[in-house]
C-alpha cells in the first residue's frame, strides 16, 4: 500500500502533518507532496490512496490552488479528505464552502445517519476533534454526487462520500482524535485494499 498525503499547511508545516504522517504510516507506506504542486496532467498511478490535509487557509475567501482543485475534479485515486482537505473535496465537484459565525474548537458528538464500512466497529455516536470555522454546504452535496453519512449540532456535512468514486469526506480531525479516528483510518484503508483486491492486484506493504 502506498499514500500520497497531500499537505495544505503554510505556516509550521511539518509539525502540521506529523499527526497525518503518524497515523497514515500505521497502514502504508507514504510520500508528502504539497497541494500547490499537484497538477491534474501529473502521473499518480503508483500511489492507492491519497489523504488530505486540513489548512488553515479559508476557502471562502479565495484561499485555496486552483490546480488542486483540477486534480481533486479528474482525480480517480481513493481519497480522504480531512477538514480542508474535505470542503476541497467538496468544491471541485461545485458544493459551496460557507464561514460560520464562530469557530469550532472542541470535542464534538458526531451522529452516524447512513450506514458505511468507513464506520466499521464504531457505535452510532463517536466522539472526534473538530478544529474549523468552514463547512461544506448540504444543499449541494446530492448534485454533486455525494451522500451524508454523518452530522453533528454544529455542523451538518461531518461526513460526505461519492456514490461512484471512493472519496471519502471528513469535517472533523481523525488524526487528533484517538482510537475513534485510527479506526476510521484502518477502515479507509481496508476499503481501498478490498478495491484493490477486486480490481485484480496487490501491492507489497
Amino acid at each position: 500500500m502506498k499514500t500520497l498525503i497531500v499537505n495544505s499547511y503554510r505556516v509550521n508545516t511539518e509539525a502540521k502533518i506529523l499527526p497525518f504522517i503518524e497515523m497514515v504510516n500505521k497502514f502504508s507506506n507514504f510520500q508528502v507532496i504539497a497541494d500547490i504542486e499537484l497538477y491534474s496532467h501529473l502521473g499518480f498511478a503508483d500511489y492507492d490512496a491519497l489523504v488530505l490535509s486540513g489548512s488553515a487557509d479559508l476557502i471562502s475567501r479565495g484561499a485555496y490552488s486552483k490546480s488542486y482543485i483540477e486534480f481533486l475534479h479528474y482525480n480517480t485515486i481513493p481519497c480522504l479528505g480531512i477538514c480542508y482537505g474535505h470542503q476541497m473535496l467538496a468544491k471541485a465537484f461545485g458544493v459551496n464552502i460557507n464561514s460560520g459565525l464562530t469557530r469550532i474548537e472542541r470535542n464534538e458528538v458526531v451522529r452516524i445517519i447512513k450506514s458505511d464500512r468507513i464506520f466499521k466497529d464504531l457505535p452510532p455516536e463517536i466522539s472526534v476533534l473538530e478544529s474549523h470555522i468552514e463547512y461544506v454546504d448540504a444543499n449541494g452535496l446530492a448534485a454533486a454526487g455525494f451522500e451524508l453519512l454523518a452530522t453533528s449540532p454544529s455542523c451538518e456535512v461531518e461526513v460526505i462520500k461519492h456514490i461512484e468514486k471512493c472519496f471519502y469526506g471528513v469535517q472533523f480531525h481523525p488524526e487528533r482524535s484517538g482510537p475513534v479516528g485510527e479506526t476510521i483510518f484502518k477502515n479507509f484503508f481496508a476499503i481501498v485494499e478490498n478495491k484493490k483486491s477486486s480490481l485484480g492486484f496487490t501491492r507489497e506493504l
